[in-house]
């Protein structure tokens, strides 16, 4: 048999055998908690090999690729509790095999993706009954849903700065939090280079300072298009008091901007506990949301909902050829063309768990947490850089007291980078203010609610242990 060959009668048990086969290999590895990665698999360079002319055997290619399997980062292994995306929902890993088998393109309803669209529209309307914005249950025209479904945070941010610059053209200052800032929102800023000018504003405690804002609009005056905030920001994963910044904001004009990247926190909003930290939401202009951040769904997926859906119908725009259709996404999303399938993921997740059950898993992930973060706070050799905790707990690890913020940071990234050598454990590394300092800390934010007490003291035990040998290594 040609292994080149298209799907067709005569293969089909061949490639059946060889994708059952392949995807017992690929929930193994899944499940396997072992390990995050491969030890001492990290490369300076990217070395390209040779084109390959002649080919080989599909069941050769596959082989490669399982060989290699751990030179992936396994997000769903208990040890890797760094970032929350753990992409280990049994819907979402599901779905993401029948994406790919259906290959419907969701730029055009009737000739590419007729029940594509119609699950888009659903999620769509799902989340702004979430969020608390109005929706209507018949949809006529796609521009009249309020909202999209784009490739990632970067994509739904630059959607709202598209319609808030349409909406006021005159208006160019764009005011966005200090130390907190996620590249998305700066990005959009920059690349779509609608001559805007962004300001950040000192935040305190990982919130905007509210008397600080005050004095930029006070500043800015009627030159300010666009406010930004975080809802939980991606470090600390503080939820901003949306109340407050609301409250100053449309006191002062109701012709304003205001947007929430609510990317990590709009999971609040399915919680019964925890959802009055994300109600003042539905009066935000816009939000985005990252599903596939915080519902354990695979890459990628991401969702910008507008509060005024006119607001949303300006970024439209229609062509005869493929899109002149009202109930065709690819009219409401600019810069992508051809358009995957990815919301049946968010879809089929959402209609399998049910919002009651996500929002326990939701409680469930906040509760590791609080159990991480007691762990730590109870251990002399580590110090705490938040105190809020709902999904992240930022730390330190130091040998003593008696040593320097900057013999702290150094022995951080230290211990960062030994981890990385490891492969065994991850917690996420970076730099951030804390009370006026600039500390290199750690960072638990684990979206993966397998991982059990044991496996959270074991990761501290991992942590204290490699430091004590960085710090050895330093005397």
């Amino acid at each position: 048999m040609k292994n080149f060959e298209l799907l067709n009668l005569e293969n089909k048990e061949y490639f059946e055998r060889e994708l059952m086969s392949l995807i017992s290999s690929l929930i193994d590895w899944k499940t396997d908690n072992s390990i995050v990665r491969r030890s001492n698999d990290r490369h300076e360079i990217i070395e390209i090999t040779a084109l390959p002319k002649s080919g080989q055997r599909l069941d050769d290619t596959i082989r490669y690729i399982l060989n290699t399997i751990d030179r992936n980062i396994n997000f769903s292994s208990n040890k890797f509790m760094g970032f929350p995306d753990a992409g280990n929902s049994l819907a979402g890993l599901a779905a993401a095999i029948i994406e790919v088998f259906l290959q419907q393109n969701l730029i055009n309803k009737d000739i590419c993706s007729p029940m594509g669209s119609e699950i888009e529209a659903e999620v769509i309307i799902w989340l702004r009954q979430i969020l608390g914005y109005s929706f209507d249950d018949k949809i006529y025209d796609v521009t009249k849903l309020g909202g999209a479904v784009t490739t990632g945070g970067v994509m739904s941010n630059t959607y709202a700065l598209m319609a808030a610059k349409r909406k006021y053209p005159n208006k160019r200052i764009v005011i966005l939090p200090d130390n907190i800032g996620h590249y998305s929102l700066s990005y959009a800023t920059e690349w779509l280079n609608l001559g805007v000018e962004v300001i950040y504003c000192k935040t305190e405690k990982y919130k905007i300072n509210q008397s600080e804002l005050s004095k930029l609009l006070q500043k800015y005056g009627e030159n300010v298009l666009f406010i930004g905030v975080y809802a939980c920001d991606s470090m600390t994963s503080t939820c901003e008091d949306l109340e407050g910044i609301y409250k100053i904001v449309n006191n002062y004009s109701t012709d304003i901007w205001l947007h929430a990247d609510a990317c990590h926190g709009f999971v609040l909003g399915f919680s019964e506990h925890y959802k009055h930290r994300v109600e003042y939401l539905k009066y935000f202009d816009s939000c985005t949301m990252d599903p596939h951040k915080v519902l354990w769904i695979p890459y990628t997926l991401s969702i910008i909902l507008m509060k005024n859906t006119d607001d949303f119908a300006s970024l439209s725009r229609s062509n005869a050829l493929i899109m002149d259709d009202p109930l065709s996404f690819g009219k409401t999303t600019p810069f992508i063309g051809s358009k995957s399938y990815d919301s049946l993921k968010l879809w089929m997740v959402m209609k399998t768990l049910g919002t009651q059950k996500i929002g326990e898993m939701v409680e469930s992930r906040i509760e590791n947490a609080k159990k991480f973060y007691n762990i730590m706070s109870e251990n002399n050799a580590f110090i705490m850089a938040n105190k809020d905790i709902l999904f992240s707990v930022i730390f330190q690890y130091t040998p003593r007291l008696d040593i320097s913020i900057n013999q702290i940071n150094t022995l951080n990234r230290k211990v960062y980078d030994k981890m990385l050598l490891d492969g065994k454990f991850y917690f996420h590394g970076f730099e951030i203010n804390v009370n006026g300092v600039n500390r290199f800390v750690l960072r638990y934010n684990s979206g993966n609610i397998n991982i059990t007490e044991v496996e959270l003291e074991d990761a501290v035990k991992y942590i204290e242990k490699i430091g004590k040998e960085v710090s050895n290594e330093q005397n």
